[in-house]
């Protein structure tokens, strides 16, 4: 079968299949709380697959397998062991949140420590963080399709735009079930494309011996080769240096602890043992994808040691691999890559509605909202949403994977403390998680915008999220300490 019309079959296939799955929700969802947290009603199945496919983003497979083609296991600690250490304190917090009775993230802070200036930033942030973070996956939907439907990028990105429109205008149930099907997908993509790189190239084994072997420059026309052994290098040899892989904590990794998008999967799940077991077995399935996207990356640089020069590193995994894998392995791939990119981006969109009607709106307007007017302004805000982070598309982001760990350090700095503190400390006052809010996300952001002038020196190396952290630890413990003394 020709390939453009194998790409396309695998193509319509797909938007089949996101059609049927989405168009339930609509039928599922008679009142608020069904569109923002599906009822308070799933189970184990539909919340670890919904939690599997908002985790695996476009950055897990275009930035992620970029970063692991060009630098090798280093790629592994400066994201993947931050993302799975972060998911240790989201264990924690699933039993604690489900005692708050609330649709949305920034709502918590509001039933918490009755402070509308918290409700109210927090779901700002978190509505600029997510229109940023969305830009990602419409540029990861737009590249494959360009490869997969052989059309332009400009023209690609107005695809993913109305998929995650329609997969998104159903609220929760249909993004949920929506993702039951991405999460299918994403996993057979992956280990699709591990097992024809490892099979290629004769086993793992001959990957670990050919990347100890590696010299050459990772894309033609870079002028830095990868030293000998760096791809098994934590370092890779000195590219990567160590105090930034491992201060990428305070930007993917409690980022990740803090992010709405996973608080809200713990709130939707049916009780509290559903929401522990979600966790748990994401982890479970996750293992196991980014296992063979580690053994494909890297064993993809074995097989070709230099890639031809391209117009952005995010392309190399699906470049490379169309040029020696046959038809129907790559689609399962690009498919995968799209998957990916609807299933991340229909849940944040969801989100930037849910705060803007229930955290801003809400406390603005003073007259009534019944159900029917929050879905519809819900769905507005949907689409004035979709539209802005579609419009910063044609600007994307260079590299997927450091871009997103920048924006999920504004988490880190801002909302870890406030929402552990809250949850964990019964004595935690409102004044204390307001000052380290504000000072946290003040410090990143001066941070964030200093550190590329301090070039070639140790500040340069770390990331801005730890400095960030740093002040609002301390903005939080000097405000609860005078909340104390206040008190006595």
């Amino acid at each position: 079968m020709n390939q453009s019309v194998l790409f396309m079959l695998f193509f319509l296939v797909y938007t089949f299949l996101m059609i049927y799955s989405g168009r339930s929700g609509f039928y599922d969802t008679y009142n608020v709380r069904d569109f923002f947290v599906a009822g308070n009603s799933l189970g184990v199945f539909l919340s670890t697959a919904t939690f599997v496919a908002t985790w695996f983003s476009a950055a897990s497979f275009l930035g992620l397998g970029s970063s692991l083609y060009i630098y090798g296991v280093s790629s592994i600690i400066y994201s993947i062991l931050q993302w799975f250490a972060g998911a240790i304190f989201l264990f924690f917090l699933a039993s604690r949140i489900k005692d708050y009775d609330i649709l949305t993230f920034s709502e918590f802070f509001y039933v918490r420590f009755n402070s509308r200036l918290m409700q109210f930033s927090v779901a700002s942030l978190m509505i600029v963080s997510y229109i940023l973070y969305i830009t990602m996956q419409i540029k990861g939907f737009g590249l494959v399709t360009e490869m997969l439907l052989n059309i332009p990028y400009d023209a690609a990105i107005l695809l993913v735009y109305l998929y995650i429109l329609y997969t998104t205008f159903g609220g929760l149930y249909s993004v949920v079930k929506t993702d039951a099907v991405n999460t299918f997908i994403i996993v057979a993509a992956s280990i699709s494309f591990g097992l024809f790189i490892i099979r290629a190239n004769h086993g793992v084994a001959n990957i670990i011996a050919g990347a100890a072997n590696i010299n050459t420059l990772p894309v033609s026309g870079w002028e830095t080769p990868t030293p000998r052994g760096g791809l098994l290098d934590i370092s890779c040899g000195g590219l990567q240096p160590p105090i930034y892989l491992f201060t990428s904590f305070f930007g993917w990794g409690l980022g990740l602890a803090a992010n709405p998008q996973y608080a809200i999967r713990m709130i939707s799940a049916r009780d509290k043992s559903v929401a522990r077991k979600m966790v748990i077995f994401s982890i479970a399935v996750l293992s196991v994808v980014y296992a063979f996207i580690i053994a494909g990356s890297i064993g993809l640089r074995v097989l070709i040691p230099t890639a031809p020069h391209i117009n952005n590193i995010d392309e190399i995994i699906p470049s490379l691999f169309s040029g020696i894998a046959p038809g129907y392995s790559v689609g399962i791939i690009l498919i995968g890559i799209i998957a990916a990119s609807v299933s991340t981006a229909n849940s944040e969109l969801l989100l930037i509605a849910n705060s803007f009607t229930n955290d801003i709106f809400k406390n603005l307007y003073f007259g009534q909202l019944d159900d029917d007017r929050m879905l519809f302004l819900n769905r507005v805000v949907i689409a004035a949403a979709g539209t802005v982070s579609l419009l910063l598309s044609f600007n994307p982001p260079i590299k997927v994977i450091e871009f997103g760990g920048n924006i999920w350090g504004v988490f880190a700095s801002s909302t870890f403390i406030p929402l552990y503190a809250g949850v964990f400390m019964k004595k935690a006052s409102g004044h204390a998680v307001e000052a380290a809010f504000f000072a946290g996300l003040a410090s990143y952001l001066l941070f964030l915008a200093t550190i590329p002038y301090l070039a070639n020196s140790t500040p340069n190396n770390i990331h801005p999220g730890l400095f960030a952290f740093a002040v609002s630890g301390l903005a939080f413990i000097i405000a609860q300490r005078r909340s104390n003394d206040a008190k006595h």
